[in-house]
């Protein structure tokens, strides 16, 4: 019985995608909007209303903007990296159209793309959109689409890197 079912398994993971390759650098490791994510990071420091931050005055707060959009690259491929897998570019591209329009042929053209929604994922406002945290969270789905990545969260000093789970999908930890 054990084999019929062990069989049934690898049929159906030889099916799905498999997530990127560990050899496949992260968006994170080789490029980051630093300079639009400081500018929303400072910006989402002088909100005082409709923030997470205001649930909760943490002594050694950080930056949400930039937590987000960390997060976030270190979980997407480096487009440019050849061990990037087809099927997450193609995937990226259809998703990053619904939100910027279409995306250039080139793996620079898509890897721009995602820099520039990761810069602009930082915004408080468009961060709390239904279409992209949809978008944010396909791109994830995307590139572990197997299983939902384990975040080990660093920033949870405030605990609103958490509450953001039930959006994306994904399994944290905080680590305090």
């Amino acid at each position: 019985m054990f084999q019929h079912v062990s069989q049934g398994l690898r049929s159906t993971q030889a099916k799905t995608p498999e997530m990127i390759p560990k050899e496949c650098k992260r968006l994170a490791e080789v490029e980051f909007p630093i300079q639009t994510v400081s500018k929303h990071a400072v910006h989402e420091q002088e909100q005082h209303d409709a923030h997470p931050k205001v649930l909760h005055m943490w002594w050694a707060r950080r930056p949400l903007a930039a937590c987000r959009a960390m997060l976030l690259a270190l979980l997407l491929p480096d487009p440019c990296d050849p061990e990037c897998p087809e099927a997450v570019k193609v995937q990226a591209r259809r998703l990053l159209a619904g939100i910027q329009g279409a995306v250039g042929p080139s793996d620079a053209d898509l890897r721009a793309a995602l820099l520039r929604f990761l810069g602009d994922f930082s915004n408080w406002g468009l961060a709390a959109s239904p279409a992209w945290l949809e978008a944010a969270c396909g791109l994830v789905h995307a590139s572990h689409s197997n299983a939902p990545p384990v975040v080990i969260d660093p920033f949870a000093g405030g605990g609103a890197i958490p509450l953001r789970r039930f959006a994306s999908g994904v399994t944290r930890l905080p680590v305090i």
